[in-house]
């Protein structure tokens, strides 16, 4: 025979006075809980809670409740913990791991480009030995590889006699370009025919126009000189400028900058005469001093750099091989050389790209000293290039330290606030925390959370999200190719 449970009513507590009513000599409040049978069918009963006992406590065994517990609604606030919504997203490059989610973060610029940022550049910060370089050498160089994109990165920090991606370079394959001041080395044309002169490129697209010759040779001596050119040596310099590409072409050739500097320093008879008859002759006074600066630009501070056509091993360099690594290391930092090769190099290579920008090829720029590249006339160069990252489809990830040493007008700073990632590293100068935290609006609190990161840790902010812990994963193999420590080590 089934046996049936039946509920057994509680027993009615008798009130109890409070401590004020005793106090007070108040008689107890009368009981107004109903009994089950004045309570609803829909009621629950209320039970006291479950026994408990030490030894199961211990254990960490607790008896179930059956019955929920009575709450108010205020109290049950902290019942509804927050939780970290996991991202669905699939495609892209993974970074790291999520501190705050436990999940894989995507840093790839492409794959969250339309979606979550409108741009596709990045922006690494951080001091020293935090890891800045091994994010980029992982995230945004190695592993842009597996999705058939093309690296190209103007390496300039040395590291046993060469640049520090050159053990990347070997492991795949592919050529180490180093340029050496006064020849020896590759050389980039500062004229080179595949940058535009009147802005068009066959096979481009429409409104996509890099720097060309003009500008980047009215950048280089602006910064050469010391000055902004004025109006009579900007129009000698286009001038002469268009008559020995002419001559240049007719003769099969490529213009170098000496010919540009011995036309300004010896015009011929005829060339003022576009100016009219009033100016014709005055007019070959115009291009002295941008001609002078030129020379001596040739003959000492570039020499062997960008004063001949550009080596076979440059020109070749985007169909050779999916990386493409420019060593600068061996370079003066105290100079205008190292600049300007750079920018140089930035040029060419947007004007490679737009040519083909038809062809849809991805391309990331890899900048690691990114002030560099940010002084003067040529970091406008440089940054107007950026402007057309996504008609070009090429990524720069630029990185800096000691961003409060930049000037407020500086184009570094520029670059990095046109950047749609941001990647913050560990830094040590309240100077640069405050600087960092007001230049990307960062919320309350995050001056003392970016001086609390250890290596390998970084703050990451990516278009409009809030920013996240982001802590940088690598394999045994990627750990061995981004060491760059192995001279402070005495290991090879």
């Amino acid at each position: 025979m089934a046996s049936t449970l039946t509920r057994t009513p509680p027993v009615p507590r008798r009130p109890r006075k409070s401590l004020a009513r005793r106090l007070l000599g108040l008689p107890a409040p009368r009981n107004t809980t109903p009994t089950t049978g004045e309570r609803g069918a829909s009621e629950p009963v209320r039970r006291p809670p479950p026994k408990r006992r030490r030894w199961l406590d211990k254990l960490g065994w607790y008896e179930p409740r059956r019955e929920g517990a009575w709450s108010t609604t205020r109290q049950a606030e902290a019942l509804n913990l927050a939780t970290s919504r996991r991202s669905v997203r699939q495609e892209g490059v993974a970074a790291g791991l999520n501190k705050i989610s436990q999940e894989l973060e995507i840093l790839d610029q492409f794959a969250l480009y339309g979606d979550e940022i409108s741009g596709i550049n990045v922006c690494v910060i951080g001091d020293i030995g935090k890891g800045k370089s091994s994010l980029i050498k992982t995230a945004f160089c190695l592993r842009q590889l597996v999705p058939n994109r093309q690296v190209v990165i103007l390496d300039r920090k040395p590291q046993s006699g060469v640049g520090e991606y050159t053990p990347i370079a070997r492991a795949l394959g592919a050529a180490s370009i180093r340029f050496k001041t006064g020849g020896g080395g590759a050389c980039v044309n500062l004229l080179d025919p595949a940058i535009s002169t009147g802005g068009e490129h066959s096979g481009g697209l429409d409104g996509v126009v890099p720097a060309g010759q003009e500008a980047l040779v009215l950048a280089v001596l602006a910064d050469s000189m010391g000055r902004d050119l004025d109006e009579r040596e900007k129009a000698a310099v286009g001038m002469v400028l268009e008559v020995i590409n002419a001559e240049a072409r007719a003769q099969g050739r490529a213009p170098v900058v000496r010919d540009l500097a011995m036309r300004l320093l010896n015009p011929e008879p005829g060339d003022g005469t576009m100016f009219g008859d009033r100016w014709a002759e005055r007019a070959r006074e115009w291009g002295l001093q941008p001609g002078l600066a030129l020379l001596r630009l040739a003959d000492r501070d570039l020499k062997g750099l960008v004063d001949q056509e550009t080596s076979p091993q440059v020109s070749d360099a985007l169909e050779q091989h999916s990386l493409v690594h420019f060593d600068l290391s061996a370079l003066p930092t105290d100079g205008p050389a190292l600049r300007i090769v750079m920018t140089v190099i930035n040029t060419w290579l947007a004007n490679r790209l737009a040519s083909r920008s038809s062809r849809f090829q991805q391309t990331v720029l890899i900048v690691e000293e990114g002030w560099h590249v940010a002084q003067g006339s040529t970091g406008e160069v440089f940054q107007a290039n950026m402007k057309l990252s996504r008609g070009l489809g090429l990524g720069t990830v630029s990185a800096f330290h000691h961003i409060s040493d930049l000037p407020e007008n500086s184009p570094a700073r520029a670059l990095m606030q046109e950047a749609s990632i941001v990647v913050l590293f560990g830094q040590d100068r309240e100077d640069d925390i405050r600087e960092t935290v007001r230049l990307y609006r960062l919320p309350a609190g995050t001056e003392e959370a970016l001086m609390r990161l250890g290596r390998g840790q970084a703050l990451v902010k990516i278009g409009t999200r809030d920013p996240f812990l982001l802590e940088h994963i690598r394999s045994p193999h990627e750990i061995v190719l981004t060491d760059t420590d192995t001279a402070v080590k005495g290991r090879t």
